[in-house]
């Protein structure tokens, strides 16, 4: 008998409110930290190549764009994590994990991983797959954040 549930068995405990607020200010937290890295890695990167330019309010022009470009990419991660937790790259984790097991571990087989795609996928529709929201909402407030400060920017050189 296989270990592999049938498609549609399962259940699923509900998690109480407590676990869920601490799951979101934690995740809302990393969004936070990940997305302040990022922006003062843009905003670097930003610096230098532009310091040197004439007829540029440098600071409020790179803090715009560090602000505007962390929540557009922000908001792109989060677009694939919630593609990516409803499936949809499922086929391509089972292909790339069989490509590194039959080069690296020839008798995979014999092994716990599932032997064909419908049973890896059966598997995975058993786990609990979240979507980062926190994610959304940073990146949506830096995104918004950044467009402020562009439109001051703009304000001042006209």
């Amino acid at each position: 008998m296989s270990k592999i549930p049938l498609a549609g068995e399962g259940f699923r405990p509900e998690e109480d409110s407590s676990k869920k607020k601490a799951r979101f200010i934690r995740n809302l937290i990393i969004s936070l930290i990940a997305l302040t890295v990022l922006g003062g890695f843009i905003a670097l990167i930003e610096y230098f190549a532009i310091k040197d330019a004439e007829k540029i309010n440098v600071p409020l022009h790179v803090i715009g764009d560090a602000f505007g470009l962390s929540g557009i990419l922000g908001f792109v991660g989060f677009v694939l994590g919630y593609v990516s937790s409803k499936g949809t790259f499922d086929l391509l984790s089972y292909s790339v994990k069989l490509v590194f097991l039959n080069v690296f571990r020839p008798k995979y087989r014999q092994e716990s991983f599932p032997k064909t795609y419908y049973d890896y996928k059966v598997l995975k529709d058993h786990e609990e797959r979240k979507a980062v929201f926190p994610l959304l909402w940073v990146s949506l407030g830096y995104l918004a954040v950044g467009i402020i400060i562009i439109s001051i920017y703009l304000n001042q050189i006209n």
